[in-house]
């Protein structure tokens, strides 16, 4: 029985250090987006959805689903809100509005799925 603990602390420990990964590849990503060959953004961009998706799937515990919803909603609804704002900054505005767009490219797909779980979790009972 211990050693069910054990493992899954330390599943609990990796997802969250994939999570904090994600979202520092999302920042590096919009930083170094202009510096990229054409070809390559897209795909790097596939990634960072892929692992929002995978974050959903497997980070947002069913205890969790509410308040990631509901913050992480909060957070889109900011950042397509600000967008605009703050990439018209002078200088460090395309970078601005680089990194929000990667971060949302990151934490759009696992809001989705853990809303959707939330519903499916719902209509059970």
């Amino acid at each position: 029985m211990a050693k069910k603990g054990y493992v899954g602390r330390l599943t609990n420990k990796l997802v969250a250090y994939a999570f904090t990964t994600g979202v520092i590849l999302a920042l590096v990503l919009g930083l170094v987006a202009g510096l990229l060959p054409a070809g390559w953004l897209p795909w790097l961009t596939s990634l960072l959805i892929l692992a929002g998706l995978v974050v959903g799937f497997f980070n947002i515990s069913s205890s969790e689903q509410k308040d990631y919803v509901l913050y992480v909603t909060a957070l889109v609804v900011v950042i397509s809100l600000s967008k605009n704002i703050l990439g018209a900054v002078n200088l460090i505005g395309p970078y601005l509005d680089s990194v929000l767009t990667t971060v949302m490219a990151f934490v759009v797909p696992s809001v989705l799925v853990a809303g959707l779980k939330a519903v499916v979790g719902l209509a059970r009972y």
